[in-house]
């Protein structure tokens, strides 16, 4: 999977069209949005360098934007805090695998691999039985929030208009 920071994104697409976006850029998208972030390990501590140790403030953070791009091992694309998934997000509130997501003709479906927080979209709950995600469809698993986009839909939102 390739993620990219939303900022980052925006810039490196900055002046383009809408066309050209997503001529560059013909994928669908999960956007993890920023937000309290809780680690599976205790000390919060997240980057040590040289004896010298940083904190990641509570809350901080920028969203990131991972590529769907379809599986070449299984009809399916696993997310949770477990290392062996494609998506990992390693946050206390996942399950070790969480969601699953498949491609579908006109987009993707999610569906909750019987996580122990579950999952919802839209704020209805998400249980073993596929549901279509339209652009800008939003996901919860545990308490990591997640915004689905077509490749349009990201360009609109770098742009503030979506």
């Amino acid at each position: 999977m390739r993620g990219y920071l939303m900022t980052w994104l925006a810039k490196a697409s900055q002046g383009q069209t809408l066309d050209a976006f997503i001529k560059a850029w013909p994928v669908d998208w999960l956007v993890w949005e920023a937000g309290p972030w809780r680690p599976t390990y205790q000390t919060k501590e997240t980057l040590a360098q040289s004896g010298l140790v940083s904190r990641v403030p509570h809350g901080s953070g920028e969203s990131l934007a991972i590529a769907l791009e379809t599986p070449k091992q299984r009809p399916y694309l696993s997310l949770g805090r477990a290392s062996d998934n494609d998506i990992v997000v390693d946050d206390a509130t996942l399950s070790r695998v969480h969601l699953l997501l498949q491609p579908e003709p006109l987009g993707w479906s999610a569906r909750d691999a019987g996580s122990t927080n579950g999952s919802s979209v839209e704020g209805a709950p998400l249980g073993p039985d596929a549901v279509a995600l339209q652009p800008g469809t939003r996901l919860l698993a545990g308490s990591v929030r997640f915004t689905y986009y077509d490749s349009g839909g990201l360009c609109l939102r770098l742009r503030g208009k979506g």
